[in-house]
């Protein structure tokens, strides 16, 4: 008996039903729907944030906080500042609101933050005085940097009375170097420090002594110097302008 081969037809896919593909139909419809639902809904949220933020007046300004005053009031700050309360925090102009601020000559820097939900909060600090120039009403006061800024009737407790040309921010921000590194014991002795111009700085002492300070360079080393040859006893000077050839009379 004779082996047979049998021959194997291969089988071809059906083709879909119209039932089939009525069913893919409604499910590419519920698909598109329901992109469009969530897409309609995501821009409703979006839009409800957009007008919350910058809008409405839940997110508004109600108040404003002020930190980092010590001579100044916060509520004079506030005015100066002119901040809009009852507009919504994300349309402030913090910029604008600091540069008003900045505006009163005892403040050297401003910051000035959204402070969520509600505030606006400005960070200051003042200036401090370093020095004091006499004027016929009373003193300017100087601080590091030179700007001459308040009117005092009196001179405040460890500031130096200066002979300076008071608008010479230049000149006056030399001879605060030089007050910088008036310290300690030499500090309690200065009567005032005087200049006509950055290479002739002088410090008189409440002795009567004048230090020739010369310029302001190499100050700290000056005034440790100062206070060594004052153990010399001199009469009436002492010459620090060339730190390293030091003189006395």
């Amino acid at each position: 008996m004779s082996p047979t081969a049998t021959a194997t037809r291969p089988t071809s896919k059906r083709a879909p039903s119209e039932a089939s593909r009525q069913d893919q139909a409604r499910q590419t419809r519920r698909r598109r729907i329901r992109a469009a639902l969530i897409a309609v809904a995501t821009l409703a949220v979006l839009a409800t944030a957009v007008w919350l933020v910058f809008g409405s007046s839940v997110l508004a300004a109600q108040r404003v906080t002020v930190s980092g005053t010590k001579e100044l009031t916060p509520e004079q700050v506030r005015a100066a500042a002119q901040v809009r309360l009852g507009q919504p925090l994300a349309r402030q102009n913090l910029q604008a609101i600091a540069e008003r601020a900045g505006q009163l000559p005892q403040l050297a820097e401003v910051r000035v933050t959204r402070d969520w939900p509600s505030a606006v909060g400005i960070t200051v600090v003042e200036r401090k005085p370093l020095l004091a120039v006499a004027q016929p009403s009373g003193f300017v006061l100087v601080d590091k940097t030179g700007v001459a800024y308040e009117s005092r009737s009196a001179v405040p407790g460890g500031v130096f009375l200066a002979d300076v040309n008071p608008d010479d921010r230049a000149l006056l921000t030399e001879a605060g170097v030089v007050a910088t590194a008036l310290t300690g014991s030499l500090g309690k002795q200065v009567d005032r420090v005087a200049a006509t111009n950055s290479d002739n700085i002088t410090v008189r002492l409440d002795s009567g002594v004048v230090v020739t300070w010369g310029d302001s360079t190499n100050s700290a080393l000056k005034a440790q110097l100062t206070t060594a040859l004052l153990k010399q006893k001199p009469r009436t000077s002492i010459d620090v302008s060339s730190p390293h050839n030091p003189a006395i009379r």
